[in-house]
Order: structure tokens, then C-alpha cells, then sequence
């Protein structure tokens, strides 16, 4: 760290003095490096350098074209009449004035203030009319309003951090080592004088990062992306601690240099600005791969006020696209009843042997424990033992009856690292025997047996304190070493379980399941993870709430979906509809099902597009599926479309326990450019095939239906808006009110929107 350091301080000192003599060459240069202030170049060992002079400082003016926009679609709202024209006084002021940095602090701040009154507005719309469908409306579009204020102002105000910094330091310097030939040279004799495992060479892509770079220009994007993808693995979220430190030990900490100035450019400020309205105003594949791109470069960046904007917009615009949450009452439902269970007893206790057997009653239960970092809970078993024993000496036939009444319990961890008993269990009990009878070898002698069974009555009164702790023992040990047995068994089948039906599917297609948030409340266990590979988006509005009382809730974005149909092949590829139906088939693993498959009765060869293949919405109650389509032909020899989209949307319905979703004919569209009459006819028989008129899905996992009575319980929130699908199932008893988008809506809004994100 020192010696960077002192080389970069005297390249810097060598470079000013150099630019002093010949300023036109850092502006000759600079187009090379693709920099947007001056650079110079210099040969040093390490090959070329550019280094770009930050002492000029441009004024920073954000676009928010989109927000703009948005605002101006609701200004018939009552309510927002002054408040639109104070807003859009303030974003006009920053986009087309010039300012400076303590100017624009001011704006941001009033902006700010706007967004708070724009969150009082949306209550005042709420009480003008809450039986209208057009005010329920109105109310949600107001409730948004405040929130794409505030994730804009979260982006703007890191970048106008990262300018005051370079403002209270004008002679500061970045390097960079260049799109030479040099410094990628560097790079793979650096790599491959590291002794890294084969199979981590594998994990991490250097055979496919060193080819590209042997057969690609330096300053290439296949470059780029190589790197990033590299460094995506390195700090893979999906590494435990023990792996992720392996990665850092074998790659040196001057190949990821090498890797991060490789990976990343410059930032255009006013570029990715423009990248983050064009996705506000149109979400898509394509929109987030430029949006991702300067994420990207911000986030390998080595200066930390670019950190700083990364983190933002992983805050924003990538946060958790899947959000699950189980009661302690669902939790409890869900354990099994244990039979009671009848062992032998056979043990040496003060020289006596005794024999007999018990009888164990058990009830488990869950008790969530309140945990803001993880979730932690502990199993409780209570249970009656009752046992009937004899001892046998070589003179006494002791009967005895015993009772006790113990807990043991376990606690548990769920973390980032995987699930694992902290611990030992622990159990107490109260425990008693009694004694029943007295038998001695010497009763045939009357006198002498009567004395004999008295001393020894006497004796085992005066040892019943003694007994009644040495039963507690046994019952209290024998009761932990069955908890930590039958839950070491248990946390095994649920690593499996996870790792073989969840993880393992998404590792294979390349989407990091990266955990957001894994918390317990008082009553409720609480899970959000991030379905998305590092050059995908993911959630970037603020999700409807569950009930707090609900049995069990998800949230879904349709980010998750979206992003798991762009990796299972579909990109730029062509298919006959049954090989669609096939392809598609074996990706949700219904291959081996048992339901006929049906063939379609016309050929047709569908080209997807290379972005948005299939493209999933969740807005206004309604399921919208488009199919992007490069290329259609219908028949053998029949006519061939390009770049026709097709679009089905489907309405919830609830129906029992299930989720119906019916076709809703007035949202079927065919786009495309000079379709006739014909032509629309035509494609709509592909569409049929494609997309069926209903869909049943249940709300519950079979195994959890399995598992529980179903009859009492209902669908108590379907709610369907701005990129979520949120579903809660309760209790009837204790959902006497159905809920509405209006009301989970209404609850949001009294909340922090961090928290509801």
C-alpha cells in the first residue's frame, strides 16, 4: 500500500510538472483512455498510465426527464396543483441553471421537503374518497410520487458528495494503468504465477478472462466485461467466509487492482443520470443492462466516493426482489405430533441392576427470537415421562414408580453462513419416583424378612432426596442427547433441501440469491433475497406490506422472474412451439410429468428477441406477459414476420385457497409494424397455443398444504401493483375484513420506505 502510494505521489508531482511544458498532450490523449476531462500519458514499468487531472469541476445539472413526466400525468389531482408547480419549479431550476455546489444542496433540500408533503397529500387523497376506485387510485400514484423523489435524491446527493470532495481538494489526481498492452501482460503473469486450484480457475473464469484478452484489442468491451465478471466472483455473495477468504489468498491484491482498473472507466456523471431516467420511464432488459454498466464502473472504481454511488444504487434499483415471511403460529402448525414413545430401562445404579421401561410423551414447539441480523429461534420439547422400574440386588426387589416433567431446548441460527445449532441443548425437569414395594430374599423368615424390609425402607427414605436427583440427571441427559440428535438430523435434511431445490437451480443459471434481510420479530420469521446475477437490476419500488398477523406472506417482483427467464436460453434463439413448450418444460422441471403434453397443430418457428425474450409485468391487478419476437413464421412455407410482439394479460381472481389468473381479452395485443387483418388472424393462433385462457395456482407449497388443514384458512391480501405480486394467507378467524390494494397501501404509508423496500 505505501509503495502505490509513493509511486502514485511522485508520477503525479513528475506529470503536473510535465503538463506545465506540454498542455495540449493530456487533451491529445484523452480520447484514448475515452475520459472526459484531461489526461496525460506516461511510460512507467507498470507500462502506460493515464492519469486524468480532476482540477476542473463541471456544473452538475441531473435530467429528470422522467420524474418530470411522471409528475405531469397527475397534476388534475386536486391536491397537487400548487405542489406540482413548486416541484417542477425545482427540477427545472437544477436542469437548466447554472449552480453551485451550495446552490444545488439548497434545491436537493427543498426537493426533500416536497417529498415529505407529497406523502401528507396522499393521506389527505386517501380521506377525500375511499370507497372511488378512481381516488384509490389517485392515492396509490401520490403514495409512489414521494418515493421516486426520494431514490433520485439518494443518487444525486452521492454524487454531489463525491464533487464537494473533489472540490475541497482541487489538485486531486486518479490513476488509471490504461488500455495498453503492458498492464494486461502484467495481468496474466500475475494470474498465472498464482497457485489457484484448478477447480477455483474454473469457478473464477480465468482460462475464459485469458483468452479473451489473448485474442482481443486492450480497451476491447469483451475485456471489460471479462474482468467484471471475475471480480463478480471474487466477491461472489454466494461464498461463505472460509471460501471467500481462500478466493483473496490465492488472487493477489495486485491482480484485483489490475482486474478493478481493467473493469471499470471514468464516470460521465450526466451519462449515468440519463441511464437512470431512461429506466425509470421504461423498465426493461435493455434499459437496465446500460443502467447496470455504470454500476458497474462505479462499483469497481477505487476512489470511495464512487463506492458511495454504487451503493446507492444497489439501495435503489437492486435491492430485494423476493420477500418471505412465516408466523410462529404457521411454524408451529407445520411440526409434527410425536407418538408417545416406550423404551427400556436397563441400568446399574449403587450396585443394583434395574430394569423396567418408560414411557415419553413429547409436544415441540418454535419460539421466535427477536433478532434484527439474523434469524434466531430455539425448539422446545416438553415432555411427561413415566416409568416403572425394579432394582435388584442380591438381597432386595425394590419396585419403584417414577414421574417427571422436563424441557429441553435448542437454539438456532439462520445467517448468511447457512443454518447451525448454537449451543447445547438445555433441559430441567422435576422428577419423583415412588416407592411401590419392598421384597427381600429373607420374607420366608417372618421376623428377620419384616426387620430386613424396614431397615431397607428406611435406608431408601433416607436416599429419596439422592434418587429423585440422580432420576432428574438421567431424564434431563437422556432428553438432550435426544434433542441434539434429532436436530443435527433435521438441520442436515434442510441444508440438502435447500441447497438442492433452491440454490443449486439458481447457481446453475448464473443468479446470485443474495440475502437482503434475514430477521425475527416477536412473531414473525422474515426472509428477503435478491434473485439476480451482478449484471442484472432487481426491485426499484417500494413493495404493498403484509398484515402483521398473517399465517404466512410473500412479495414477489417481477424482476426476480424476468431475470431468471433471460438465463435459460431463450436470448436470440429460435424454437418450433413444441420445442418451446419442451425447452420450457425442462427449465421449471416439469420434464417428467405425468400430464400429456399437448402438440400444437400448426408449425410455427419463433426467433425471441436478444433482450425481454419474455418480459413479466405486475400492474394495476393484472399479469402481463409479452413475448418480444424477432422473427415469426407460421407454416412450413408460410410468411415470415419481424419484430412482432405478442402480450397477454391476465387478471387474479381468488378462488378458495387458489390463485386463478383469467385472461383478460381487452389486454391481448399484436404489435408490429404493417400487420393486416390477416396477418393479426394468423398470429393469434399462435397466441392460443402460447398462452392458455386460465391458469389455477395454488397459494401454498404442497409441502406446507400437506401439512396443515387447509379448510380454515383463505387468501387474506392479493395485491397486484407497480412490479409486485404480494399474497398472504391467514387464518378465516382472523381476517373478518377483506383487504385491498387501498388498505395495504393506506398501512404503507405510515411507515419509513427503507423499511418497506
Amino acid at each position: 500500500m505505501l509503495t502505490r502510494f509513493a509511486r502514485n505521489a511522485f508520477l503525479g508531482l513528475l506529470l503536473a510538472t510535465v503538463s506545465m511544458v506540454s498542455n495540449g498532450l493530456a487533451k491529445q490523449t484523452a480520447r484514448h483512455a475515452h475520459f472526459n476531462d484531461s489526461t496525460a500519458s506516461l511510460l512507467a514499468d507498470h507500462g502506460p498510465i493515464w492519469v486524468t487531472f480532476q482540477n476542473e469541476i463541471r456544473n452538475f445539472r441531473p435530467p429528470a426527464d422522467a420524474l418530470i413526466q411522471q409528475i405531469e400525468s397527475l397534476r388534475l389531482i386536486p391536491e397537487l396543483d400548487s405542489w406540482s408547480t413548486e416541484t417542477l419549479s425545482i427540477l427545472h431550476q437544477l436542469s437548466r441553471v447554472e449552480l453551485d455546489t451550495d446552490q444545488t444542496r439548497e434545491l436537493y433540500e427543498r426537493l426533500a421537503t416536497q417529498a415529505n408533503v407529497a406523502h401528507d397529500i396522499s393521506e389527505v387523497v386517501r380521506e377525500r374518497g375511499e370507497n372511488s376506485a378512481e381516488t384509490r387510485y389517485d392515492y396509490c400514484e401520490v403514495a409512489r410520487l414521494s418515493y421516486r423523489i426520494q431514490r433520485r435524491l439518494a443518487i444525486w446527493n452521492s454524487l454531489l458528495e463525491s464533487k464537494t470532495q473533489l472540490e475541497v481538494n482541487q489538485k486531486a489526481v486518479t490513476q488509471s494503468f490504461g488500455t495498453g498492452s503492458v498492464p494486461h501482460q502484467r495481468l496474466l503473469d500475475d494470474l498465472a504465477s498464482g497457485q489457484i486450484d484448478p477447480v477455483w480457475r474454473d469457478y473464477l473464469m480465468l482460462d475464459s478472462l485469458e483468452s479473451v484478452m489473448a485474442n482481443t484489442s486492450p480497451g476491447s468491451p469483451k475485456v471489460k466485461s471479462a474482468a467484471r465478471e471475475v471480480l463478480a466472483r471474487i466477491y461472489s455473495p454466494v461464498l461463505d467466509d472460509e471460501q471467500a477468504g481462500y478466493v483473496i489468498s490465492v488472487v493477489s491484491p495486485y491482480s484485483i487492482e489490475l482486474l478493478k482498473d481493467v473493469a471499470s472507466l471514468p464516470v460521465d456523471e450526466m451519462e449515468l443520470l440519463r441511464r437512470i431516467e431512461n429506466y425509470e420511464l421504461s423498465p426493461s432488459s435493455l434499459t437496465g443492462y446500460y443502467l447496470n454498466d455504470q454500476y458497474q464502473n462505479l462499483l469497481w472504481s477505487e476512489k470511495p466516493a464512487e463506492n458511495a454511488i454504487a451503493s446507492a444504487i444497489e439501495t435503489h434499483y437492486r435491492n430485494a426482489n423476493i420477500r418471505l415471511s412465516f408466523s410462529e403460529r404457521l411454524l408451529n402448525r407445520l411440526l409434527p405430533k410425536l407418538p408417545e414413545i416406550e423404551q427400556p430401562v436397563d441400568q446399574n445404579i449403587k450396585g443394583a441392576r434395574v430394569l423396567g421401561k418408560s414411557r415419553v410423551s413429547n409436544q415441540l414447539r418454535v419460539n421466535l427470537i427477536p433478532d434484527d441480523s439474523q434469524i434466531q429461534f430455539n425448539v422446545e420439547t416438553r415432555g411427561d415421562v413415566q416409568s416403572d422400574t425394579v432394582a435388584k440386588t442380591k438381597v432386595f426387589r425394590v419396585t419403584n414408580l417414577g414421574k417427571a416433567n422436563y424441557e429441553v431446548f435448542q437454539n438456532v441460527t439462520i445467517n448468511k453462513d447457512g443454518i447451525e445449532a448454537v449451543g447445547d441443548p438445555y433441559a430441567r425437569s422435576k422428577a419423583n419416583q415412588f416407592l411401590v414395594g419392598v421384597e427381600s430374599t429373607l420374607d420366608r423368615h417372618p421376623i428377620l424378612g419384616g426387620l430386613a424390609r424396614k431397615i431397607a425402607e428406611k435406608n431408601l427414605q433416607r436416599d429419596a432426596s439422592e434418587t429423585d436427583r440422580m432420576y432428574k440427571r438421567t431424564v434431563e441427559s437422556s432428553a438432550e442427547e435426544q434433542m441434539r440428535t434429532q436436530v443435527s438430523e433435521q438441520l442436515q435434511v434442510v441444508r440438502e433441501l435447500a441447497y438442492t431445490k433452491l440454490f443449486q437451480p439458481l447457481f446453475g443459471m448464473d443468479l446470485e440469491p443474495e440475502p437482503k434481510q434475514l430477521a425475527t420479530t416477536e412473531d414473525q420469521m422474515v426472509v428477503r433475497y435478491r434473485i439476480g446475477g451482478r449484471d442484472q437490476m432487481a426491485a426499484n419500488t417500494a413493495r404493498p406490506l403484509d398484515s402483521a398477523s398473517s399465517l404466512m406472506s410473500f412479495q414477489l417482483h417481477q424482476s426476480a422472474i424476468n431475470n431468471a427467464i433471460s438465463r435459460i436460453g431463450l436470448n436470440g434463439n429460435q424454437f418450433t412451439i413444441d420445442e418451446l413448450v419442451a425447452h420450457l418444460r425442462g427449465f421449471i422441471g416439469a420434464e417428467n410429468s405425468t400430464q400429456p403434453r399437448v402438440k400444437s397443430d400448426r408449425h410455427a418457428e419463433i426467433g425471441f428477441a436478444y433482450f425481454d425474450p419474455i418480459l413479466v409485468e405486475f400492474q394495476e391487478g393484472q399479469l402481463k406477459v409479452t413475448l418480444n419476437l424477432r422473427s415469426l413464421k407460421i407454416g412450413e412455407k408460410g410468411k415470415v414476420w419481424k419484430n412482432v410482439s405478442l402480450t397477454a394479460a391476465y387478471r387474479f381472481v381468488r378462488d378458495g385457497m387458489k390463485i386463478q389468473l383469467q385472461q383478460n381479452d381487452d389486454g391481448t395485443r399484436i404489435r408490429g409494424k404493417r400487420l393486416r387483418f390477416g396477418d393479426r388472424a394468423a398470429i393469434s393462433t399462435v397466441m392460443k397455443v402460447l398462452f392458455k385462457k386460465e391458469y389455477s395456482v395454488e397459494s401454498l407449497p404442497d409441502k406446507i398444504a400437506q401439512r396443515i388443514d387447509t379448510s380454515q384458512l383463505e387468501i387474506s391480501q392479493l395485491s397486484v401493483s407497480d412490479g409486485w405480486l404480494a399474497v398472504s394467507v391467514d387464518d378465516r378467524e382472523f381476517n373478518t375484513a377483506q383487504e385491498t390494494v387501498f388498505d395495504i397501501l393506506r398501512t404503507s404509508s405510515s411507515r419509513k420506505l427503507i423499511n418497506r423496500r
